[in-house]
């Protein structure tokens, strides 16, 4: 695995629990708004400090008893093949596992999911699916974000699934053709797009959408989900 930071304590990352979060490095999607672009970028990644494997579990170990769980974020995290043998030693120190995923590898989730190693995934819907290929740059096709979709549904864990309000990008029209392409589910949430940092340096330009706008398509959406919110 090669992990690009490490966040010694969350509130918010792992919904009720006490958490820490690492971040993975390396990911197959560009998507333009990417807040993260360090750990996407390969000549980024390269000059990133990296944190060892032995190093994050070192800490787990230290904080046994305070924390209650680990977020694995990135990045994409699927797209290193030892992450099943990072998931267990975690697993081993009798941590919560939650998962963040762009849905690309569902073969990858499925055997996670099987074996028992995440206790709740959370997957970005960027698009609906005719414009999916914005963010994959075609190499990655929606039938294959359709199946994690389905996995997850199906899966007995907590999940939800968000989507960043990306400007320039999707339309309203977009977010209701998201919602018919996954409802109905558990939890649902629309996320305000920042420019404070950005893959694409044009979308430092952009602005959010209005905050009329999201809450208004919010108590559209609502209706199709156990729990539907802005974040």
């Amino acid at each position: 695995m090669i992990f690009g930071g490490l966040q010694k304590t969350t509130l918010v990352d792992y919904p009720g629990k006490v958490a820490a979060t690492v971040f993975t490095a390396g990911c197959n999607f560009r998507c333009p708004y990417c807040h993260n672009p360090e750990l996407v970028l390969p000549a980024m990644i390269e000059k990133q400090p990296k944190i060892t494997e032995k190093e994050i579990l070192d800490f787990l170990k230290e904080r046994s008893g305070f924390l209650e769980g680990l977020c694995i974020t990135g990045g994409e995290p699927t797209i290193h093949s030892d992450l099943i043998d990072f998931i267990q030693k975690v697993k081993d120190l009798g941590l919560l596992v939650k998962l963040d995923t762009n849905g690309s590898l569902p073969k990858v989730l499925e055997n996670l999911l099987k074996s028992k190693l995440i206790d709740w995934v959370a997957m970005d819907i960027k698009a609906p699916k005719e414009k999916y290929e914005l963010f994959t740059q075609g190499q990655i096709k929606a039938e294959t974000i359709d199946q994690s979709i389905k996995i997850i549904k199906k899966s007995k864990i907590d999940y939800e699934f968000r989507t960043t309000l990306a400007p320039e990008i999707l339309t309203e029209k977009d977010i209701l053709d998201i919602v018919d392409w996954i409802k109905p589910a558990n939890r649902y949430y629309l996320q305000q797009f920042k420019n404070e940092k950005t893959l694409d340096d044009n979308f430092l330009n952009f602005h959010s959408w209005p905050q009329e706008q999201a809450e208004a398509l919010i108590v559209k959406i609502k209706p199709f989900f156990s729990e539907c919110n802005l974040r």
